[in-house]
């Protein structure tokens, strides 16, 4: 009978080869990292300042409704 291409016994791949996709592969990876970091970095929005003046301060302010430590009821 004859046998098909894959009864072919392979060769093991080397410790040499798979060192090399290893590295290889972290490369990729970090360099990734570093690309999607750099993205990021360049897609945030203009930072901005808000301010609100304060109401409930000095000495003749009354404290809102609802606030302090006491539920409401």
């Amino acid at each position: 009978m004859a046998r098909g291409g894959f009864a072919r016994r392979r060769r093991p791949v080397s410790l040499k080869l798979i060192a090399i996709l290893v590295g290889i592969g972290l490369v990729v990876i970090i360099g990734a990292l570093f690309w999607f970091a750099g993205q990021a970095d360049a897609r945030r929005p203009e930072q901005t300042e808000i301010s609100v003046p304060a109401t409930n301060i000095g000495p003749n302010s009354k404290p809102a409704e609802g606030s302090g430590d006491a539920p409401s009821q």
